[in-house]
């Protein structure tokens, strides 16, 4: 194991040392302010693709010639956008899918989520004395349900007995939870939200297979914007399942061998085909088609360490972007 020796640096010497290593900064003192407001760590993640490659995948601690402060900082930038972005449209889908959790389980009782004869046989089995999935699921829900000061839950506890009714309980759940319990659905419950946003099987019927691997993904990303993470040329933990988009036309492309479902690029046509069945779809799709095609080769990059295949505007969603935008 290799001790840590790097010394404490101040913003001016961080400065000093990257010009050291070849980057140009033209304005020394700009650079330190923003080294001292966004960190040089941070920084770094975004600079990495900036430096000189070695062989295989090793880099070098130099810069590539002509390398300037600004070009990763406009990186950066365009990479906190998007996150923003992707957040606008996560917050619009998690509501949808939360509506029509609340909506199809609700037809079981109006308690169906605290029954777990109502949910997925796997969801609630419990093995080896350790709890369930469901238990674990259902705990987590309850303290939020406790800690919660909406109005609304206030109000169930003061008029009646305090128990939420699910589609009520839907509003209180986050992301995470609300994956969890569309996973624990019955099949045929998971299969009719996903046969109402148009992802179906080979045989024409919902695939929630398909949306509970969405919803992972998704929520995957939601995390990662969320904590102000790297969504930049990042590898994803979690990924889109290419198996289930060959019966989606709008997807087809995806399952093409030179896309990477390991880069954002397939997650972001997921979120955009989602949209389009939720709302506001074609207006996303512009602005982050908008930033994508022309920002990030401002920066001196390819759009390509996100994913993005060749020939990518003439797929969906982004073909419709084509038309009198001047884009190549």
């Amino acid at each position: 194991m290799t001790t840590y020796t790097k010394p404490h640096l101040a913003f001016a010497d961080q400065v000093g040392l990257l010009k050291s290593r070849g980057l140009i900064i033209d304005d020394e003192a700009e650079a330190e302010h923003l080294l001292s407001v966004v960190g040089y760590y941070r920084l770094s993640g975004y600079w990495y693709s900036y430096r000189r490659r070695l062989d295989g995948a090793n880099r070098a601690d130099e810069f590539v010639e002509g390398t300037t402060f600004r070009q990763i900082v406009q990186l950066y930038d365009a990479d906190r956008r998007l996150k923003l972005h992707v957040l606008d449209a996560l917050e619009r889908i998690e509501i949808g899918v939360r509506v029509m959790i609340g909506f199809t389980l609700g037809r079981r009782g109006a308690y169906a989520h605290l029954d777990g004869r109502n949910l997925d046989g796997r969801f609630t089995q419990s093995g080896g004395g350790r709890p369930s999935t469901y238990d674990r699921w259902l705990h987590k829900v309850l303290t939020a349900q406790r800690r919660s000061s909406e109005d609304f839950v206030l109000h169930f506890q003061h008029k009646y007995d305090g128990r939420l009714p699910v589609w009520v309980m839907t509003e209180i759940l986050d992301f995470g939870s609300m994956s969890y319990l569309f996973q624990g659905l019955k099949a045929q419950d998971r299969n009719e939200i996903a046969a109402r946003l148009g992802i179906l099987d080979r045989h024409d019927d919902g695939n929630g297979g398909a949306l509970a691997n969405w919803l992972r993904v998704l929520n995957y990303i939601r995390n990662v914007c969320a904590h102000h993470s790297r969504l930049w040329n990042r590898n994803l933990a979690d990924q889109i399942a290419p198996r289930h988009l060959r019966s989606i036309p709008d997807l087809w492309h995806l399952t093409d061998r030179h896309v990477s479902h390991f880069r954002i690029y397939s997650t972001l046509c997921i979120v955009a085909f989602l949209l389009a069945r939720i709302g506001q779809g074609p207006r996303w799709v512009a602005r982050v088609g908008q930033l994508i095609n022309h920002e990030i080769p401002a920066c001196g990059r390819r759009i390509q360490e996100l994913g993005f295949p060749s020939g990518w505007l003439a797929e969906q969603p982004w073909v419709g972007l084509r038309g009198g935008s001047g884009w190549t």
